[in-house]
């Protein structure tokens, strides 16, 4: 870990899966050390910029106002999202169909490779 950055989730393809593996410390927000989302469900894979804009909703979970959101969101909405990220660098934003979680919004460094792998294999 670089000093100063706090461990956040992280994100791959694995067998016919998007496998998200979630920080010790983010854990107790979301309320699961992993998700895994089969390929065939997903509808939308991308790369967003502005994550933390992104969410709607009631919450489960952390914020930091304008740092940092971890949780669930989209309480009363109808859609719940599970998400993990930070004011700086790229987000994936994932949808998909069926579960408990209707999107997955994830800082991750590789947001832009990681949606385009999805897009090819789902």
């Amino acid at each position: 870990m670089t000093q100063g950055v706090v461990a956040m989730a992280t994100a791959e393809i694995v067998g016919d899966g998007l496998r998200v593996r979630f920080a010790r410390w983010e854990q107790l927000a979301v309320r699961r050390d992993e998700i895994t989302v089969p390929l065939a469900r997903i509808e939308t894979a991308e790369q967003i910029g502005n994550p933390l804009a992104r969410t709607r909703g009631g919450r489960i979970g952390i914020l930091v106002s304008g740092v940092f959101k971890v949780g669930v969101w989209g309480i009363g909405t109808g859609t719940r999202q599970l998400v993990s990220v930070r004011r700086s660098g790229p987000a994936l934003r994932v949808v998909f169909d069926g579960g408990k979680y209707r999107e997955l919004l994830l800082s991750l460094p590789d947001a832009a490779e990681l949606a385009e792998a999805i897009k090819a294999r789902a």
